[in-house]
């Protein structure tokens, strides 16, 4: 009841401020003269069967004189469609179109004012994890729900563009034992007959991509400790396994609450575990949807990295309760103000409830991976335009995550902490129940500020790209900074960009460390330095918090190498491995002083930093290993990772740091796979040879290394034991575990079985091309793994959730032009280019240009570099 003025000023704003002329614009987007304000869903759901019946009513605003309007209705049967005005129906008629438009059409004008559509329909439920789907888990059938981005059109009739924002009454009619959720409280519950009858309360104003539905034979876990009534939801059977989501949750919410000054915004809060799911996690108001191999664990064998898993997911849904919910953009083209602000809330709150997983140094990591996108020309910009007739999907990449929630950060360094705050609350406040642009959030940040944000924050939004930012030292105790765009080796700059950037310089003056931070808006800009110190190196990203590339005279880079463990921090060093692999693929770096570098890093005591030289490595590896350097690769790795794990050990011990529990794994695997070091695989054999007798008799840490490692050398014997074992699986992450380890086998005959699972085994839609994507990892296999993934093609689509298939062309990446060929052959033309393809089939291909081009440039040097590692024979 106490929402009701707020929701009612919300409808208010809608009306009044959705934009006009949209066709003019895109002319799939539906139209402003006909406006819903109001829908009520009913539907008939039966999980045993595999259709369903339901209806609408949809009340309308009629805002200017018109004589037809659209909405969305996708591949569903409509039985009845009937307008009414005031009583009386209004004779129609109507038809459907491509992306689901369904456009009705009145013989005389309609009047401003208001009016209600009602249609009927029948459906077939959705079985590849999109819409609204059914799946069998266990011997019981199930119904849920995945709108996001644009299909809950295939689900009922109703306005399915992101700026509707309207409430929403849902009901359902599911079988007497089973239960039915939705984003709200059930405010009746009754049973009649066999049939149990759920209406829910009204939602506040939401989208129709955030309504959300599960229903049959559920479990629930109470979760104590919250603000409104919450749950941990689950199948049949699985409910043993959500105490550690109940416990960690309250905590997160607690936080979010605090932050933004702010009550969660809605009736209830269920955390719903579903098998089968494309995405990690869906933040339905109130009904937050998660892979259930990341919300559901056994206590007694969770590892580390399940747990930040869990609570990094939990933290990043539960910010959408605000960031995407209570307030949401207004089209596609801002998702970032969802995405990006989601993440950097999301890691924010992760660190405060979870400081021993250090997310901030990971969050490094992430803004390094969306530069490498931006380092090519296939990129774009974080808001840039997007049709309806696209691939919305295809909006949720690297950029609208990691490099947007870099330029928060940034941007957040740059305006303070508390002031930044300031900034996110007004907005928040100011737009509850709303829909925004990117506009609105920098007004906002300008007000709490004191000063124009938006040209800085614009900068790097609406233009491609990752700025350099070079820094060279000149008399008098000052500097010279320049920017350009970044790009790899060979790549041209199309046209002259220019960034507002935020950067901080770090440099010691005597026995002092010096930050001095400025905005750099011109391509050279002259910087004089505190007390006209000339420092013997300066640091161009102080803490690695700026979204840019940075570069100085060669001999500074080579003492700040020299020097890293004295003069950077962890995250500065972090960020110096991922910097110096960037000017390697930009011809800067030579591919034998990279080499020498990582070498030298792996020897540092943070185990962030090693993992960072671990990441180095895999950038490098497709261009410089080869079959005649091979074996001197191995023994580089032998000699440059094997000092880490005898430093740190093979087993965890008590008490060590997170972040040395959590890189010990991937240490293991570097040295058992590309380093061919013979005792520590058998080490990890014996781990699980163990854990498969007694899965807690090793520390959970070490499992998912030892059970793929130890199928490197693996027999028929062991493989089948993989495979019963998937099959059989009643814990989520067992379950993934011996999936990826079926994906670990070198003997050929059993990679040919390996990959024929994929479609003739137990597989669930996002599990289909698990294996082959992972066997597709090895350079021997990758022509097997795409052969085969053209040959089943079909197969595959019919299988995978639609959101996956303009991803195949992925499947010919590494380092192979020829290849890449195949692709473009195969993936250029119909009936194998849906929407989106093209878009992925470019980036691969530029991916396997930059790798076919370093290997070339510096192949020679790298080999040099590794033949002094070659063991005497």
């Amino acid at each position: 009841m106490r929402l009701a003025p707020l929701i009612c000023t919300a409808l208010w704003a809608f009306a009044a401020v959705l934009p006009a002329g949209v066709h003019a614009q895109d002319p799939a987007r539906l139209g402003a003269d006909v406006v819903p304000t109001f829908e009520a869903i009913r539907l008939d759901l039966d999980a045993s069967k595999k259709d369903y019946s339901g209806s609408v009513r949809i009340e309308l605003r009629v805002r200017a004189a018109c004589d037809s309007f659209r909405l969305h209705a996708r591949e569903m049967t409509l039985t009845r469609v009937t307008l009414r005005s005031r009583g009386t129906i209004i004779p129609t008629t109507w038809r459907t179109a491509e992306i689901g438009l369904l456009t009705v059409h009145v013989a005389k004008p309609l009047a401003p004012g208001t009016c209600t559509l009602e249609i009927a329909f029948t459906n077939d439920f959705d079985t590849r994890a999109t819409s609204l789907y059914r799946l069998e888990a266990a011997g019981n059938a199930y119904v849920f729900s995945q709108f996001e981005a644009a299909d809950a059109r295939a689900a009922f009739p109703c306005w399915d563009e992101p700026s509707f924002k309207i409430p929403w009454q849902v009901t359902l009619t599911v079988p007497k034992a089973h239960r039915a959720i939705s984003n709200m409280l059930a405010a009746r519950d009754t049973v009649i007959g066999e049939k149990r009858r759920v209406v829910f309360h009204r939602t506040p104003p939401l989208p129709s991509y955030l309504v959300a539905i599960a229903t049959g034979p559920l479990e629930t876990v109470p979760i104590r400790g919250l603000p409104v009534p919450g749950r941990v939801v689950t199948i049949k059977g699985s409910s043993r396994l959500a105490a550690q989501a109940g416990k960690e949750t309250p905590a997160i919410l607690a936080a979010l609450e605090r932050y933004f000054a702010r009550k969660y915004p809605y009736q209830k809060l269920d955390l719903i575990a579903v098998p089968e799911f494309a995405a990690g996690a869906m933040e339905n108001a109130g009904a937050i949807t998660f892979r259930e191999d990341i919300l559901l664990m056994d206590p007694k064998t969770m590892s580390p990295e399940q747990r930040l898993g869990l609570i990094s997911t939990t933290a990043h849904e539960l910010a959408h309760m605000w960031f995407g919910d209570l307030v949401t953009m207004t089209w596609w083209d801002d998702l970032w103000l969802n995405e990006s602000l989601g993440s950097w809330m999301g890691d924010k709150i992760t660190d405060e409830v979870a400081p021993e997983f250090h997310v901030g140094i990971d969050q490094v990591n992430g803004a390094l991976g969306a530069m490498g996108t931006d380092s090519r020309l296939t990129t774009h910009a974080i808001r840039s335009t997007v049709l309806a007739t696209d691939n919305l999907d295809q909006t949720f990449d690297e950029l609208a995550y990691q490099k947007g929630q870099a330029v928060i950060g940034m941007i957040e360094r740059w305006l303070g902490p508390e002031t930044f705050r300031k900034g996110v609350v007004s907005y928040v406040s100011v737009h509850a129940f709303g829909s925004t642009t990117a506009d609105d959030l920098w007004a906002e940040f300008s007000k709490s500020a004191g000063r124009d944000i938006s040209s800085v924050a614009n900068s790097f939004l609406d233009q491609p790209g990752v700025p350099i930012v070079s820094l060279e030292p000149l008399a008098g105790g000052q500097v010279r900074l320049s920017q350009r765009r970044f790009l790899n080796f060979g790549l041209t700059e199309p046209g002259r960009a220019l960034w507002r950037i935020p950067l901080t310089l770090r440099y010691p003056v005597g026995e002092r460390m010096v930050t001095q931070s400025l905005v750099l808006a011109d391509s050279v800009q002259t910087v004089h330095l505190e007390a006209g110190a000339a420092p013997a190196w300066i640091h161009p990203s102080a803490d690695e918090k700026g979204y840019y590339r940075w570069s100085v005279p060669g001999s500074m880079l080579d003492s700040l190498a020299e020097h890293a463990q004295r003069w950077l921090s962890t995250r500065e060093r972090v960020g110096f491995v991922g910097n110096l692999r960037a000017l390697l693929a930009a011809g800067q770096v030579r591919g034998d002083q990279f080499l020498g570098v990582l070498s030298s890093f792996a020897g540092d005591p943070e185990p962030e930093v090693v993992t960072a030289v671990l990441g180095g490595l895999a950038g490098i590896k497709d261009a410089f290993v080869t079959d005649q350097t091979q074996k001197d690769f191995a023994a580089y790795i032998r000699r440059t990772l094997r000092p880490a794990l005898d430093r740190i050990g093979m087993e965890p011990a008590k008490g060590e740091p997170q972040a040395i529990t959590r890189m010990r794994p991937w240490l293991m695997a570097w040295l058992c796979d590309e380093g061919e070091d013979v005792q520590v695989l058998e080490r990890v054999r014996s781990f699980a040879q163990s854990y498969m007798q007694d899965r807690t008799s090793i520390d959970p840490s070490l499992a998912d290394a030892a059970i793929s490692l130890a199928a490197l050398h693996g027999d028929a014997s062991l493989f089948e034991e993989y495979r019963k074992r998937f099959e059989s699986a009643q814990i989520p992450d067992e379950r993934q575990r011996y999936l990826y380890g079926l994906s670990s086998f070198t003997d050929t005959a059993l990679v040919r079985q390996a990959v024929d699972c994929a479609l003739d085994g137990p597989m669930r839609p996002q599990e289909v091309m698990s294996i082959p994507y992972g066997i597709g990892q090895r350079p021997e296999f990758r022509d097997r793994v795409f052969e085969w993934t053209l040959e089943h093609y079909d197969a595959i689509v019919s299988r995978i959730p639609p959101v996956d298939v303009i991803y195949l062309p992925w499947q010919a990446s590494g380092c192979s032009t020829e290849r890449a060929a195949k692709a473009r052959e195969f993936f250029s033309v119909p009936p194998h280019s849906p929407s989106g393809t093209l878009k992925e089939l470019e980036k691969m291909e530029a991916a396997v240009k930059d790798c076919v081009s370093l290997h070339e440039r510096e192949g020679a040097a790298a080999a040099r570099y590794l033949s002094q590692f070659a063991e005497k024979k």
